[in-house]
């Protein structure tokens, strides 16, 4: 699979929420994805930038490390193949079907990018067959989209633009 560059673009802005000024580091959040000359704006939206900050604080050790340990042999995005896990149905007991599902979102929450409190998509972030991938399920187009990069390079560009907001 031929890969192109994916990277966060954050900048301040005037927190439109008077009374939460005192809260928040307000401003607009992109994630955006370069190939072939080519940039694709996969999210853009205003919100908290500590929600970046935090969620790159917690997942930037596996995000490098932890490839994707389930059984892709279709070469299924890391979203697909979160939802084709819920796609079973049949348990012996309630509590198979607890531990299923726990040890399920355990999977995958290493994965998980999402802005707490808003509507936009959950995209998942993570190594996939080797290679950094984002990937998410199209609610609009109803397709799942799959973006790869090199982490590393990903890691570094997003630490970077961080700075400017530690």
């Amino acid at each position: 699979m031929n890969c192109g560059k994916l990277y966060f673009t954050l900048e301040r802005k005037a927190n439109p929420y008077e009374e939460d000024q005192l809260n928040g580091l307000w401003g607009s959040i992109q994630i955006n994805y370069e190939y072939l000359g080519l940039t694709e704006n996969i999210l853009d939206w205003e919100w908290d930038i500590n929600e970046v900050i935090e969620w790159f604080d917690e997942a930037e050790g596996i995000l490098a490390i932890k490839n994707l340990n389930v059984l892709n042999d279709g070469n299924k995005s890391i979203a697909e193949l979160r939802n084709l896990g819920y796609e079973r149905f049949f348990f012996f007991s309630e509590d198979e079907q607890y531990l299923y599902y726990k040890e399920l979102e355990e999977c995958f929450s290493d994965y998980k990018f999402h802005l707490r409190g808003t509507p936009t998509q959950i995209y998942y972030i993570g190594l996939n067959n080797g290679e950094g991938e984002l990937s998410y399920f199209c609610r609009e187009q109803k397709v799942y989209k799959r973006y790869c990069f090199n982490m590393d390079e990903f890691l570094e560009s997003t630490k970077e633009t961080l700075l400017n907001f530690r």
